[in-house]
């Protein structure tokens, strides 16, 4: 809910940059939520569980997936160098431009309580020992590889995002948008 909020602060700027940035938005959302999700996912038919104590210690038995869902959950929050920081920081470029800093502000701090939430899931995969008698947590190539696919454009348009914040301009100036 939080991201469709993030996406209607770009509609806000009422602006070609605004509705750029919303496009640039939705491409990495899809990456980094669809690999949160997809963690999600695994670690709770691994566990029978969806319980944050599902994740106690799943840096240290499944180091790779617990390394994934930290770059997703970096990048939901909008910590650089991250898609999801991109794409944060081009709506809010938007809005300054519309002069709309008061929305800066509180998008911003959304982001910081966003960040409490996901901190917590960090500190039970990294900081927690595994709960006695937990299951396994062996993931197949066909999983692990779907993570990278998600996991790949997620950490890269972080890094390399120039062809897509052009694609969506490119985009909105078809349609002439002011």
């Amino acid at each position: 809910i939080a991201h469709a909020g993030y996406m209607l602060l770009g509609v806000a700027a009422l602006n070609a940059e605004g509705i750029s940035a919303v496009m640039f938005y939705l491409v990495v959302y899809l990456f980094m939520n669809l690999g949160a999700f997809y963690i999600v996912m695994l670690v709770a038919n691994k566990t029978g569980s969806e319980d944050i104590d599902a994740y106690n210690g799943l840096g240290q038995k499944a180091p790779f997936i617990g390394v994934a869902m930290t770059v997703f959950l970096l990048s939901l929050t909008g910590l650089p160098p991250t898609a999801g920081f991109i794409g944060k920081l081009y709506i809010f470029s938007a809005l300054i431009g519309a002069k709309l800093i008061w929305l800066v502000v509180i998008g911003a701090l959304n982001s910081v309580v966003s960040l409490y939430y996901y901190v917590r899931v960090l500190r039970s995969m990294f900081l927690k020992e595994p709960t006695a008698g937990s299951p396994s947590m062996r993931f197949s190539p066909a999983e692990m590889a779907l993570v990278l696919v998600l996991l790949i454009p997620t950490f890269v348009l972080g890094l390399y995002f120039g062809p897509l914040v052009e694609y969506a301009q490119a985009s909105v100036s078809m349609f002439g948008i002011p």
